[in-house]
């Protein structure tokens, strides 16, 4: 089997680049040959010598392996970087940090969220709800706030670095307090649970207590 003029391999390979590039999100092998209209398994030799070019490069960017495909994605030193642009474009800073509570602690209960917040973090999770970066559950009479698909994909926490650097912009303090938090809501969770369970014994003894009536 010939193989490929080294020129037209460099073009292919940029054109896998910029597939992952305009992308932004987990692609996969089959997906980006289909783009570039090449065959599955010289694109995955292309993506791996991406890798290796990014790698060697020291470069800010990085092309990861993940559970959907490959994405292209930032160095994990400059998510607090990414993360200040993103919270000056399309999040504002406050909302940033309602997020990163949210993060912190998740699944957080909404009420426990506006203690920590204030009365402002109502909008801020409607604008977040709304832009799908969370989701809300009924929880008792408050609800129970989680993260969505796409905040993971948006944000990209690949390690605990990743993860610390999202969270270096909450203050200190508003994170301690959150933990304390935290722990009220794991005592909320058993009574409720406890509350249900009483429930359910209630109901089942007034069902066997009807049927002994009417033997």
């Amino acid at each position: 089997m010939a193989k490929k003029d080294p020129v037209k391999r460099g073009e292919d390979k940029k054109k896998v680049e910029a597939v992952l590039f305009a992308v932004g999100k987990e692609i996969t092998t089959e997906r980006v040959a289909s783009l570039c209209s090449l065959e599955a398994k010289e694109t995955e030799s292309l993506v791996l010598e991406l890798v290796k070019d990014y790698d060697q490069q020291n470069n800010s960017l990085k092309i990861v392996q993940k559970d959907n495909g490959w994405k292209l994605t930032v160095q994990d030193e400059y998510v607090p970087l990414v993360s200040s642009i993103v919270s000056s474009t399309e999040l504002e800073n406050s909302m940033m940090q309602t997020l990163a509570v949210v993060a912190w602690q998740y699944p957080i209960v909404q009420s426990e969220i506006v203690k920590l917040r204030g009365s402002g973090a109502y909008e801020h999770m409607k604008a977040l709800e709304e832009q799908g970066f969370i989701a809300k559950e009924r929880f008792g009479r408050t609800f129970k706030v989680k993260l969505t698909k796409k905040f993971f994909e948006y944000f990209d926490l690949p390690s605990e670095e990743a993860k610390q650097a999202f969270l270096s912009q909450v203050p200190s303090e508003l994170l301690i307090e959150a933990e304390e938090v935290n722990k009220e809501i794991d005592e909320v969770e058993r009574l409720a649970e406890k509350q249900e369970k009483d429930s359910i014994a209630e109901q089942e003894i007034r069902k066997a207590m009807g049927n002994v009536k009417k033997d």
